[in-house]
């Protein structure tokens, strides 16, 4: 089949059948996005980080085998993992067990694996889940043997001080910061699973057999690697590629590389932990998820995905997926619009007439945790309006009232105090 006439038999994309798949996409991944928030609100405030960190001072094999252990069901993406690393490699755990830590958990987590899960089965969950933790052993152990990391700069975890019961603190979790933090990225990867479903055959590229093989994983790799997608959105955009005639195997390596790799984390990563571990990161994961990708090829597993004719709307599990996928859709777009607000706000805002329109350059923040915290900290100081924080600007807007400059000293003191840099632009 030449690639002229597939590009022919591409369907054209209307309105209706690509909000379809969207909306098929987000039934399939609701229920088991918010089953894995749950868990994931649960374990934050149950498990105590002071309880684990005693397993991972001593290098070798079983600190990094622990630190895997730890970082593959903690919920972190890549923006999110990096000064959680640091943390730990200043709480005294081994250059191994960072490392560990630092590449098996950006690829899973509770919510991805119980979303991986429910639309591609568990094979290919557990797969992925022994992936990771075979790459964050081999990584960490390799970092042991090849000389000492770098002193790590002086960062803060991406943490929320917490109040309230326990069911609070979960909710708080969970929703406010968890579901906060990548929604934007699920919103995303539906948007890419439903685009492909729409524009595709199914099984189309299977015409290709060199996308069986070794081709096929390069081809994940290559598409995975400078893409930045959580571990929860890379599913979505799996099961498109599954649908539209990849190899499982392929797959399973985009589920590695897409969340584990991308310019931004590479960067951060060399920049703080030094070439070697860079190099280190890199490899690992290039190395770990083509053997596992091929290792599934061979296994020759099916997956149905998304598109599951059993995945119906009339029964109960149905109609209990579409309420889930309905609760998904409002909080995205009430954190979309949240998002928007702050944007604007800060790109045309001019001051009330009351104060000072003030721009003050943060510098340490890494997420959407950091810019809460940046947020808290600012809203702390009487007289103090905070139009906006960005992590990616590195930038926070305020309006302070006219004084003799002692609000603004508050307020880069109170950001200082929570840990980031802080200075007027």
């Amino acid at each position: 089949m030449s690639i002229c006439s597939t590009i022919h038999t591409i369907p054209e994309v209307t309105e209706l059948g690509f909000l379809t798949e969207l909306w098929i996409t987000t039934v399939a991944l609701s229920p088991s996005l918010l089953i894995g928030l749950l868990i994931a609100g649960m374990l934050h405030v149950f498990v105590k980080r002071d309880r684990i960190l005693g397993h991972l001072g001593r290098p070798g094999f079983m600190s990094s085998a622990k630190a895997a252990l730890i970082g593959v069901p903690l919920p972190l993406c890549s923006c999110g993992v990096l000064p959680a690393a640091m943390s730990l490699k200043r709480d005294g755990a081994s250059d191994g067990a960072v490392t560990s830590f630092l590449i098996s958990t950006p690829q899973t987590g509770v919510d991805s694996i119980a979303v991986t899960w429910g639309i591609l089965g568990l094979p290919v969950a557990l797969a992925k889940v022994a992936a990771a933790f075979l790459a964050g052993v081999l990584g960490g152990t390799l970092a042991d043997r090849t000389g000492g990391m770098e002193a790590p700069p002086s960062s803060v975890p991406c943490v929320e001080r917490e109040s309230g019961g326990v069911a609070a603190r979960i909710w708080k979790y969970s929703v406010g910061t968890l579901f906060r933090d990548i929604y934007g990225w699920v919103a995303l990867g539906i948007a890419v699973s439903a685009l492909i479903t729409v524009l595709m055959e199914p099984g189309q590229l299977a015409d290709y057999p060199v996308l069986s093989g070794p081709a096929g994983l390069l081809a994940a790799l290559v598409l995975g690697i400078p893409l930045y997608v959580c571990s929860v959105a890379s599913v979505p955009i799996a099961a498109g590629l599954i649908y539209a005639g990849f190899p499982v195997g392929s797959a399973l390596v985009f589920l590695m590389a897409g969340p584990a790799t991308n310019a931004a984390t590479m960067g951060a990563v060399r920049r703080t932990l030094g070439s070697r571990v860079f190099i280190i990161y890199i490899l690992t994961v290039v190395v770990v998820s083509m053997g596992a990708g091929l290792l599934l090829n061979s296994l020759e597993i099916s997956v149905s995905g998304i598109h599951d004719p059993s995945h119906g709307t009339g029964s109960l599990t149905g109609i209990l997926a579409a309420a889930a996928a309905a609760a998904v859709s409002l909080g995205m777009a009430w954190y979309a619009l949240s998002a928007a607000k702050d944007l604007f706000s800060g790109l045309f805002y001019h001051g009330s007439g009351g104060g000072r329109y003030m721009r003050l350059k943060i510098s340490g923040m890494t997420c959407g945790g950091c810019e809460r915290r940046v947020r808290s900290a600012l809203e702390s100081v009487k007289g103090v309006s905070v139009i906006s924080v960005s992590a990616e600007e590195d930038l926070a807007v305020i309006e302070v009232g006219d004084d003799d400059g002692s609000i603004l000293a508050r307020a880069l003191q109170a950001v200082r105090e929570a840990g980031y840099g802080a200075e007027e632009e």
